[in-house]
């Protein structure tokens, strides 16, 4: 009970004594009637009790409300306890108009990952192929400071290995002799990527430790391993413009390590490279050997 409530109650039991002490006092200038003495002694009785039972029912209430403070600091403070050993599991990073956080925060992970360690990426594109396959416009320099750490960190001996598998559906895949042999192209429609990632993909084919293949898709998403115990998958969203995907962000599992999730998505990596093909060439469609591709659409 607040100050105030406690007060006002205090305040009317007041009241109800001084009233009949008052009654008393008067009761002696009148002749004796010991009905008016009864009701009398009743009432101051009845007021002594009422205020006793109120100081102890509200001293129970503060000592229950002690314990329940007692209880929620305690509990806050396992929580806390928890948290400082299992770190946070997931953590989304939501790519928001002229905010580049999915990007940052993978470049951030990929910077402290332990010197040595590998990198995979699986990467899915859709029937819709390059054209609408975007990462969000507002993104800056931030996916390109991903794409030049990672090839950094190759010839510099901070990435181990380098491996990035594209995936398109299996019916793009036999319908495109070229692709299923390993000739990756940047264009439009289906099984083609966009330019920002072929450039990023002829590069790699230029760097030791890097390998580029193709393959069918297992997962519809982006799932990339930083290392042996750090992974994140893509969060993807419908453009308003051409009803394609767009990357709008990632959920990334890496504080604290996460064996088990990782062994979870492995399985995925695991699929995938069970069908994969060497990519050897990256087309461009200025490219003078950009021939029509054969398929049977």
């Amino acid at each position: 009970m607040n100050r105030i409530r406690r007060e006002v109650v205090n305040g009317l039991l007041v009241l109800i004594i001084s009233t009949s002490l008052s009654a008393a006092i008067a009761a002696f200038q009148i002749k004796f009637n010991i009905l008016v003495w009864a009701l009398i002694v009743m009432a101051v009785a009845i007021a002594v009790t009422g205020y006793v039972v109120f100081e102890f029912a509200l001293g129970h209430i503060a000592a229950s409300e002690a314990r329940e403070l007692a209880n929620a600091d305690s509990m806050r403070q396992r929580e806390d306890e928890w948290l400082k050993r299992v770190g946070t599991p997931a953590r989304l990073l939501w790519n928001r108009e002229g905010d580049a956080s999915g990007f940052i925060g993978v470049h951030d992970a990929i910077k402290a990952a332990k010197p040595g360690s590998d990198y995979v990426a699986l990467i899915y594109f859709g029937s819709e192929g390059g054209s609408d396959r975007r990462f969000m416009e507002d993104t800056g320099d931030a996916r390109m400071k991903v794409f030049s750490t990672l090839l950094d960190g190759v010839r510099l001996g901070r990435i181990g290995d380098y491996k990035r598998i594209i995936c398109f559906d299996r019916d793009v895949l036999t319908a495109d002799q070229d692709l299923e042999s390993g000739i990756l192209r940047v264009g439009e429609g289906p099984g083609t990527i966009e330019r920002a990632l072929g450039e990023h993909c002829r590069e790699m084919m230029k760097t030791k430790g890097c390998s580029l293949f193709v393959a069918p898709a297992v997962y519809r998403g982006v799932v990339a391993f930083i290392g042996a115990d750090r992974v994140y998958i893509s969060v993807e969203t419908a453009s308003d413009d051409t009803g394609g995907r767009r990357a709008a962000g990632i959920i990334l599992f890496c504080d604290p390590p996460n064996g088990e999730i990782v062994g979870q998505f492995r399985q995925i990596e695991r699929e995938t490279e069970r069908h994969m093909v060497a990519v050897h060439k990256v087309i461009f469609p200025e490219d003078s050997d950009a021939a029509p591709r054969t398929a049977a659409l």
